[in-house]
This record gives structure tokens, C-alpha cells and sequence, in this order.
């Protein structure tokens, strides 16, 4: 490609063009000097292509006794190759050469002024390359879950690069460079990469690097059991994207490193600290495993510290899956729920400036671990509903109940005639838990004494694979009065409340099914239905159809000792 040179060279090179004023005997020729510089293409794409054909351009100045330069019009020049087995050069007009590649290496395209003998000649390096090649791959020494550089001619063009028994993942965001010519771009190292030279492959071509990488068997943040490792996500993120969402921290290839129960305890945990200043923002939290057994287990808490022998949560802890929630001191633990192996917990805004997960495994393995800005959910047809945020019940379901003002008010109070009926509710994510903190106002009439709740979902389709199960918490002790944990989503439970008691109603994900569902909470029996108050409501109170449900044997009442105040988690340093 033929491209003129841009006047910003000659800015550069601090000379003026202006026309010479003045004639020079050839005896003070040595004032005079070249310049050499290549077209805009050459030097973007900073490699000319074996048989490929550019231009370079040479400009004369004269230099002035005040240091100022002029340039000198209409000279003629001599056009040099230092090596024409790598490059040939042909003279054309107004200072032009065209550059021809022979063969791959570097060359000196040099200009001599014609008319000054004494002249100092001008040059510029030119590289010859082949279609596509790998110059180097930086750091040579690497453990999983950071990143190698390539750096080469065309580097964007590799389909795909194995570290020994493992295949680099590209981060396409990390490109740099000309797409034509010189660039560089980074690969994670994944678990089971191996030391040896990177083997690649591309559109018509293949070939093993000449840089042997030694490969180190943890990853970057390891060790990371003890003490957390500690990740900053302040910031707008970007320009990553995961699911349209920017991203504030992305790591597709860390792992878990094989332990040895016999001097580590019977679990082995990677433990990581987010620290983001602004906590109104919504933030998602997501850990994608592929160690899924008995042990492997995701935490997510706003603080955790290490006790030497076990790890203590001293706010709010949530476990997607696993069935074990704190908050601040106090134990939930549904009866069940099905376990996957992706954990996301997505906050509309957090409880404070840090987030700690911790990642319980049996065995070693890869993982990824993502955050990203914004609230994310799995399926777009489930989007937060007007309670979010109320997924950790203590301090989100305690603000929601504060909310009592405007027409987005959260506060829920129910008396005989003012039952609470919500049908846009969703469970947004897999694994969510949907605290609400109501009210039973007590109408002063004898016989109201009991209190049902229904909840069913509203599936799309005719299939309905969602499975949601009911949890009833006195707010002053915690203790849990009643449960309804049918399979399916078509739940009720009756209990007899307490005049102008305050309750934790928990709707809990069984199936790890993102759903939408209603809820229905109202004064009477169990026979009563969710319809507008009237004469039914009050039949319902008679004596003869006042009726508890029979005890949930599988009810928690006393939680594990193993779990009281503590994480089901053990590693000795």
C-alpha cells in the first residue's frame, strides 16, 4: 500500500519545512543529512510481508548554525539495501522508494543526498516476515490461572494453543496492535497445563513455539486458605463483558491443588476477599466449578475470619445448594435443595465494602470465578422482583419491612380483612432464598388465631420443573414454627400466630429452577383460599375447621453442633 508520509515525522524530528534560501558549496556538505522514514502502513503495520511491496520516503535538511533545520527541495537520491536477500529497494519520484520483502529478517533501507558528497545518509530498519509467526511468549515461568503473552506477526490469527496436556484459554480482550502486522495477546493457563513449548495452530498453518514455558502446579493466589486472597473490584469494569454484563474481576482457569487429608483436615478451601467501596451498585458473584462431589461446596459472606482450626462467619453467610445460611449468629438450614455446580449470588446492593467466597473442595480441579457489575440473572424472563434485595433474610427482609413510605413501599402488614396477595414475585436465580418480614396484625376478634400462607409458582409453559418449599421463622428467636416442603411448587402452611407478631417468611429453591411464583398471606384455617375477604374468611375462623398440620418430623429445630457459630470447613495450616 502506498501511503505519503504525514508532516507530523518532520514535527518530530524538530525541523521546519520551509524552502532552502540559500545555496551550499559541496566543501560544507556535511551540514546536510537525510531522513528516512517508512509510509503510514509500514510503520502501523511495523513488518513488510515476504513478496510484499511498501514505500519508504527520504526528506534532506540542512542544519543551521542557531540548531533550527530547513529542508532542501527537489534533491535527488541514491537508494541502498543492506541486504537485498532480505529486501530489494527502487528509487521513484520526490524522494519515494518502493521496498520489496525477499526474505524473512531485518534490513537498512538508506538514502544518500546526491548533489552533497559529504551528506550524512539516512536509513530505517525494515522487517520481512512471513504470513504469521510467534516472536516470543513472556513470562517463561507460570502458575494456573495467570496469563501468557504471545507476541508475533498476525498473533490474532491462532485458533487455539496447548500447553502440554492442556489447552490456553485466549482473552480476546486483551489484543493489541495491527491486525496486518505486529500484535500481542494473552492466554490463561488452565489445569492440566504442563511445562513444555506451547504447541499451536492456525488457518493453514501450525507449528510448536521456540519459548519452552515451565508451568507451576497451583494457581496465582495460592496459598489462599489461611488468609484470603485479596481482590479489588472498585471501578466501572469493562471492557470484558460476561452475559452483557461488564465485568469487574474474570479468572476462567484457577484450581484447586490436590491436598492430603492426612495433615490438611478432612476439607480443603480457597478463600478470596472482594473489596468494592461503593455498596449501593448491584454486584454478581459467580463460581463456576468443575469439582462437583460431596465436599465442594461455595460460601459467600461479608466477613470471615480464621480461627486456626475453623472459619468463623461473623455477618451474613449464604451456601447456594448446600443448605447452611448465617446471620449473625443465627442458623437456617432448608431441608432441601438441589446441589449444581455453578454458585451465584447476584446483590442489588451490599451489606458492606467486602465480599468473601469460599470454595470448600474434596478433590483437585479447575474452576472459574467471576464478578460483574450489575444484577445478573440466569434466565432474562425472571427478572428481580420488587422485594430484591431480600435473598439474605437478616438485614435485606429487616429494610424491606422498614420501607413503609411511597407507592414502591416494602413494608408488609396483614390484618383480617387486609390479606398480603403478591403474584410478580421470582426466584431469579438457582439456590435463591426470598426472605419477607411481615406483620399478623390481630383484628381483637376471638376467634382469629390462625394464619396461612399458600405460594405457587407460574411456570411459561404447561412443564413446570420449579420446586419451591415454605419456611416460617419467629423474627425475635429465629425459631422456626412451621414448613411446607412438598414436591413441586404448590406449597401452604397454617400455624397459629401471636397477636401483632412480626414473622420471616423464607421461600426456598428446592430445584435450583429459576421460577416466578405468588404468595398469599391471610388470616384463618387451611381451608381457606387466597380470594378477596368476605363471608368464606369468616367461616373459615370457626372452631370446628381450626386444624395444625401435622409436625414436619424432618424440621430442623437444633441446629448441628459442628455448625453452631462455625463453618462446616477445616483446613489446618
Amino acid at each position: 500500500m502506498r501511503v505519503s508520509v504525514r508532516l507530523s515525522w518532520l514535527a518530530v524530528l524538530g525541523v521546519a519545512a520551509v524552502p532552502l534560501m540559500c545555496s551550499f558549496p559541496t566543501d560544507k556538505s556535511d551540514e546536510v543529512f537525510v531522513v528516512v522514514v517508512p509510509s503510514d502502513s509500514l510503520a502501523a503495520h511495523g513488518v513488510l510481508d515476504r513478496g510484499g511491496r511498501d514505500q519508504v520516503f527520504a526528506r534532506a535538511y540542512h542544519r543551521l548554525t542557531n540548531g533550527d533545520s530547513v529542508q532542501l527541495t527537489n534533491i535527488a537520491f541514491a537508494w541502498f539495501s543492506s541486504d537485498k536477500n532480505v529486501a530489494t529497494v527502487e528509487g521513484g519520484s520526490e524522494g519515494s522508494a518502493e521496498v520489496t520483502g525477499v526474505n524473512p529478517g531485518f534490513v537498512q533501507i538508506s538514502a544518500q543526498a546526491v548533489p552533497f558528497d559529504k551528506a550524512k545518509d539516512g536509513a530505517a530498519t525494515v522487517r520481512v516476515a512471513d504470513r504469521f509467526i510467534i516472536d516470543s511468549i513472556r513470562p517463561l515461568q507460570i502458575h494456573y490461572g495467570d496469563k501468557l503473552r504471545f507476541y508475533g506477526v498476525r498473533i490474532q490469527q491462532l485458533f487455539g494453543v496447548d500447553q502440554g496436556f492442556g489447552s490456553l484459554i485466549p482473552d480476546i480482550f486483551s489484543y493489541t496492535g495491527n491486525l496486518e502486522g505486529l500484535g500481542r495477546v494473552d492466554y490463561w493457563v488452565p489445569f492440566p497445563s504442563t511445562s513444555a513449548k506451547p504447541f499451536y495452530i492456525g488457518p493453514g498453518f501450525f507449528g510448536v513455539a521456540n519459548d519452552s514455558i515451565a508451568v507451576d502446579s497451583t494457581d496465582l493466589y495460592e496459598p489462599n486458605y489461611a488468609l484470603p486472597a485479596l481482590i479489588d473490584i472498585n471501578g466501572n469494569g469493562g471492557p470484558r463483558t460476561f452475559a452483557g454484563f461488564l465485568t469487574l474481576f474474570f479468572n476462567p482457569a484457577l484450581y484447586y491443588e490436590p491436598y492430603n487429608p492426612a495433615t490438611d483436615g478432612p476439607f480443603a478451601v480457597d478463600w478470596y476477599r472482594f473489596a468494592r467501596t461503593d455498596t449501593t451498585q448491584a454486584v454478581t458473584y459467580i463460581l463456576n466449578s468443575e469439582v462437583f462431589d460431596d465436599t465442594a461446596f461455595a460460601y459467600f459472606a461479608d466477613s470471615v475470619h480464621f480461627a486456626g482450626t475453623y472459619y468463623s462467619a461473623d455477618g451474613w453467610l449464604n451456601s447456594p445448594g448446600n443448605g447452611t445460611y448465617f446471620c449473625y449468629g443465627q442458623n437456617f438450614f432448608p431441608l432441601r435443595e438441589r446441589r449444581t455446580s455453578s454458585s451465584i449470588v447476584a446483590l442489588r446492593t451490599q451489606t458492606g465494602p467486602a465480599m468473601h467466597i469460599l470454595s470448600n473442595y474434596g478433590k483437585a480441579g479447575p474452576y472459574s470465578l467471576i464478578v460483574v457489575r450489575g444484577y445478573l440473572t440466569v434466565d432474562r424472563r425472571f427478572p428481580p422482583d420488587k422485594y430484591e434485595e431480600n435473598d439474605n433474610w437478616c438485614r435485606y427482609a429487616d429494610a424491606n419491612f422498614a420501607d413503609s413510605v411511597g407507592p414502591n413501599a416494602k413494608q408488609i402488614k396483614v390484618g383480617l380483612l387486609t390479606p398480603f396477595r403478591d403474584s410478580t414475585l421470582t426466584i431469579d436465580n438457582p439456590n435463591d432464598i426470598d426472605w419477607y418480614r411481615f406483620r399478623a396484625v390481630w383484628s381483637g376478634i376471638a376467634g382469629d388465631t390462625m394464619l396461612t400462607i399458600h405460594a405457587k409458582s407460574r411456570p411459561f409453559a404447561a412443564t413446570d420443573a420449579s420446586d419451591i418449599d415454605l419456611y416460617l421463622m419467629t423474627t425475635a428467636t429465629f425459631t422456626q414454627l412451621a414448613s411446607s416442603t412438598n414436591v413441586g411448587s404448590a406449597e401452604s402452611l397454617t400455624v397459629r400466630y401471636q397477636p401483632n407478631a412480626e414473622y420471616y417468611l423464607g421461600v426456598v429453591d428446592a430445584a435450583s429452577e429459576p421460577t416466578r411464583y405468588s404468595v398469599c398471606i391471610q388470616h384463618g384455617g387451611p381451608g381457606i383460599s387466597c380470594a378477596p375477604p368476605g363471608a368464606a374468611l369468616m367461616a373459615s375462623m370457626a372452631p370446628s375447621v381450626l386444624r395444625l398440620p401435622p409436625p414436619d418430623r424432618r424440621a430442623v429445630t437444633t441446629p448441628p453442633a459442628r455448625l453452631m457459630g462455625r463453618l462446616p470447613i477445616l483446613r489446618r495450616p
